[in-house]
């Protein structure tokens, strides 16, 4: 039995790794180098935005939305009774403001580059657990400000920006994709062992979807076909997960590649130990026709992952708190220019309106 090495599958499913061979084949994409002093600030806990995040930035896009960020740092959030303490005026202090000036700039004309919306991971998650923090609650990105949030405060890129062994190379990197409203029924999730097509699954499982029944022969044609001309031969790994988007009869875009196995990648709709056993006695013949299991009927509300990774309960509480009024009948929050503090409670309330939307479906 071989030994299995996982750091160099991990490397071959980073982005950067496998982008250039198929880029035909999947969304455009930028990737940014994330230098040594970059890479010591998004491993540390604070959350404090660079000095490129300024205060105030209007963001504009071409569907009209916009946005307004705000800086910690600027003086109407700081503490008026502490005399400046923590802070030496010069920026010397352990409190200083960090500054990527080189960095931030590129990941502006990235996202410029990519149309002025993206959407962020790192080398191998997107910071799906962090949307809480954006306004929106979104994974698109349209300047430093979403990006540096959602980096700071996802669990899941951090770990992607800890040490690794020497055997990966390659640096770290942030990738920004060109952003693209995706129906949920056209995501799909393809397992490959021993370089064959086993299973196929949908991506939001378990959710019902109609059109998956009707038009379940084309969606397995398409997907069978783009494994057998590009991937099969191209990517290095003989046992790996990957995720497609099919928008379209004969249209069928790569989103990313995963590690095969438990822990590695969610089997969704399949289970390892079962895979496994049919990889073991699966045919030649049998890669044309993939077992693709998906709803084939309607059974009512299913869990959620994402509702998981909603707003912080206690980040919910404190701001809440926050803004109740307190004995002398005056709000705890001094006055009501602290704008960031509003948004913040603003951001609780929509937070709990939809979750409360969400029970009574």
């Amino acid at each position: 039995m071989l030994i299995r090495n996982t750091e160099l599958e991990r490397q071959a499913c980073m982005h950067v790794n496998w982008y250039e061979l198929f880029r035909k084949n999947t969304i455009k994409s930028c990737v940014v180098p994330v230098p040594a002093d970059v890479l010591a600030y998004l491993r540390q806990d604070m959350l404090i935005l660079p000095k490129e995040c300024t205060n105030f930035t209007e963001v504009n896009t071409g569907e009209g939305f916009q946005t307004t960020h705000f800086n910690a740092f600027d003086d109407q959030f700081s503490d008026s009774d502490s005399g400046g303490e923590g802070h030496d005026g010069n920026g010397g202090d352990d409190g200083e403001q960090p500054a990527f000036p080189a960095f931030s700039q590129a990941l502006t004309e990235a996202i410029r580059a990519l149309g002025g919306n993206a959407f962020l991971k790192s080398d191998w998650h997107c910071p799906k657990d962090a949307q809480w923090i954006t306004l929106g609650q979104t994974l698109c990105v349209r300047d430093i400000t979403d990006v540096y949030q959602l980096l700071k405060a996802s669990s899941f890129c951090k770990e992607d920006f800890k040490e690794r062994p020497s055997v990966n190379d390659s640096g770290f990197h942030v990738v920004l994709k060109k952003w693209k409203d995706i129906h949920p029924g056209s995501e799909f999730r393809c397992f490959v062992r021993n370089r064959s097509l086993l299973a196929i699954s949908p991506r939001h499982w378990p959710s019902f979807h109609e059109h998956i029944a009707r038009e379940r022969s084309d969606i397995v044609n398409d997907i069978v076909s783009l494994f057998k001309e590009k991937i099969k031969d191209t990517f290095p790994l003989r046992d790996y997960v990957f995720d497609v988007y099919r928008p379209s009869k004969d249209n069928v875009i790569i989103m990313d590649f995963s590690l095969y196995g438990k822990g590695h990648s969610d089997s969704l709709a399949f289970d390892y130990d079962q895979l496994d056993e049919e990889a073991a006695v699966a045919t030649i013949e049998e890669e044309d026709d993939p077992e693709f299991r998906y709803l084939p009927n309607d059974c009512g509300i299913q869990p959620i992952k994402r509702n998981v990774y909603g707003f912080p309960q206690d980040f919910r509480n404190f701001f809440q708190n926050a803004a109740a009024p307190s004995d002398g009948g005056e709000s705890s929050v001094e006055g009501e220019s602290n704008n960031l503090v509003n948004r913040l409670i603003e951001q609780c309330n929509l937070q709990q309106s939809r979750d409360n939307a969400g029970g009574e479906e």
